[in-house]
């Protein structure tokens, strides 16, 4: 039996598994491989079992694991081409981005997948998979991106886990846990069996570069998307939405180009989204009339911060002559 479990900056993570009986090795790998600002967990599963079955299995581990911060199609590929002298392996892979709390996931065979949300709907999505074996006869590939939250859960498992595994899953238990709890009570004496679990550690949060009008328009998407995500009201939502329209706007007019990070957060008993915008503009020399109604300047981010501290629940604004500006904006889910 194998067992095993860590974290890294992006995911909290745990598997368990076992070899078919009369077996030493198991043809059914995991594979956790951090990149920047992502981590690939993937679950693989060598036709057959035995020895033969591990060999297929550790090939595609090492590809994927040298390569991990490829496209899930491109790492398909890339194992399809490597494994033609083995018997093959199915394969899923899920592609964790915390540049844009994106999953991306593909799956050849039979190595079931699930998504299990912890507070958005629907509560729970499965994996698309497609016939064919890796090394041998692949299928035309479309991978899904689906967002992710903070504390949504991956459940990866291969054919010897039954498919009723859900069933033996408590969400407050940690992946280690709930891998331990599958295998034990769903893992079939048959067949090698694992599962690795893997659970999104980061809060969600993007960053738009803002250069121009339509970057202004694409952040005013971003935070929409998040703040509903979040489970902020329509009003709410909208209200930030101008917010964010306003300090975008100063952005692109007077700051000589910034970016606007978007972050869904927790701080002292609040959650909801905070919203950083920065700019490399000359700054602002007096920040108390900088928000006063009717305020304007070409010196940095003045115009519209009065109507965007009023839209949102905290507001802050730092600066320093000659090197930008910065605009925290705050809104809590009530």
């Amino acid at each position: 039996m194998t067992i095993g479990g860590s974290k890294t900056s992006v995911i909290e993570w745990g598997t368990a598994g076992a070899a078919i009986e009369g077996e030493i090795e198991s043809g059914d790998l995991h594979v956790i491989a951090p990149f920047p600002d992502g981590v690939l967990v993937a679950l693989v599963d060598g036709l057959g079992h035995g020895p033969e079955a591990a060999v297929a299995a550790r090939a595609a581990a090492t590809l994927l694991t040298a390569h991990a911060g490829e496209t899930p199609i491109s790492l398909i590929q890339r194992c399809h081409e490597g494994l033609r002298k083995t018997r093959g392996v199915v394969m899923s892979v899920a592609s964790v981005n915390a540049r844009d709390s994106s999953l991306t996931w593909l799956g050849v065979g039979n190595v079931e997948g699930v998504l299990l949300r912890r507070d958005a709907e629907p509560a729970s999505e499965a994996i698309a998979l497609r016939g064919g074996v890796v090394g041998y006869q692949l299928p035309p590939l479309r991978a899904e991106v689906l967002p992710i939250g903070r504390g949504d859960t991956l459940i990866l498992v291969t054919d010897g886990i039954r498919h009723d595994f859900k069933m033996a899953v408590t969400v407050s238990q940690s992946p280690q846990a709930i891998a331990d709890s599958i295998l034990a009570r769903c893992g079939k004496a048959s067949d090698d069996a694992c599962v690795v679990v893997a659970r999104y550690a980061r809060s969600p949060g993007v960053s738009v570069p803002v250069r121009d009008e339509s970057d202004v328009v694409m952040a005013r998407k971003r935070v929409r998307e998040l703040g509903y995500q979040a489970g902020l009201q329509e009003a709410a939502v909208e209200a930030l939405a101008t917010a964010v329209t306003e300090v975008g706007r100063n952005i692109v007019v007077y700051g000589r180009g910034g970016e606007i990070r978007i972050v869904v957060a927790n701080e002292e008993g609040h959650s909801g989204i905070v919203v950083i915008a920065t700019d490399r503009g000359p700054g602002i020399a007096d920040l108390a009339r900088a928000t006063e109604d009717g305020y304007s300047t070409g010196g940095g981010l003045g115009l519209g911060l009065s109507s965007a501290k009023r839209l949102v629940d905290q507001f802050d604004l730092s600066s320093v002559v000659g090197c930008g500006t910065t605009v925290t904006l705050k809104k809590w889910r009530r």
